[in-house]
């Protein structure tokens, strides 16, 4: 390794750029030498230290809309299979959960990507690339004040940070 650090700094100073700097005086050199600091550190923050912090600031987003989808799931859950429980002894109507799930998403700004309804009174629901704070605020005003539940929710998140797209199921 030694060899070959010799061999270098005998190549530089050899060369036009090693002459061109032998010959500066001492205060140019120093000058010369901080700007090559200053361009290399620039160089790696550039190329490595923000594409790394960025990476790390989005994965902790990430993190921080799981748990708090996951807290409230969980906040959640005994009213849940209360009012599941409460519907399985009465007769229910029919209504059509399609009118109140699309007026929500409206009222919400969030933009269905497929509404489809199935057996027994459930409909399913896909939205892409919406915020995450907005599906929880909608899907919180849909089980408050219209008593429809969440049966199964599959959240994934996209590239943009508090973007998620989620496939719903509710009842």
């Amino acid at each position: 390794m030694t060899g070959f650090a010799n061999s270098f700094t005998q190549a530089l100073r050899t060369s036009s750029l090693g002459r061109w700097y032998a010959h500066k005086e001492r205060t140019e050199q120093r000058v010369v030498l901080a700007v090559l600091i200053l361009v290399i550190a620039s160089v790696l923050w550039v190329g490595a230290w923000k594409p790394v912090s960025d990476w790390r600031a989005i994965a902790v987003n990430k993190q921080q809309n799981a748990q708090s989808l996951n807290d409230w799931l969980r906040a959640n859950e005994n009213a849940a299979k209360q009012a599941a429980r409460s519907r399985s002894g009465e007769v229910t109507s029919r209504r059509s959960l399609t009118p109140l799930v699309t007026k929500a998403a409206d009222a919400h700004q969030i933009t269905v990507n497929r509404l489809q309804p199935e057996g027994n009174g459930i409909v399913s629901v896909s939205v892409q690339g919406q915020p995450f704070n907005k599906i929880v605020a909608w899907v919180s005003q849909l089980e408050e004040n219209n008593g429809i539940t969440v049966e199964r929710a599959s959240i994934d998140s996209v590239d943009a940070p508090g973007f998620v797209n989620a496939q719903i199921r509710l009842n």
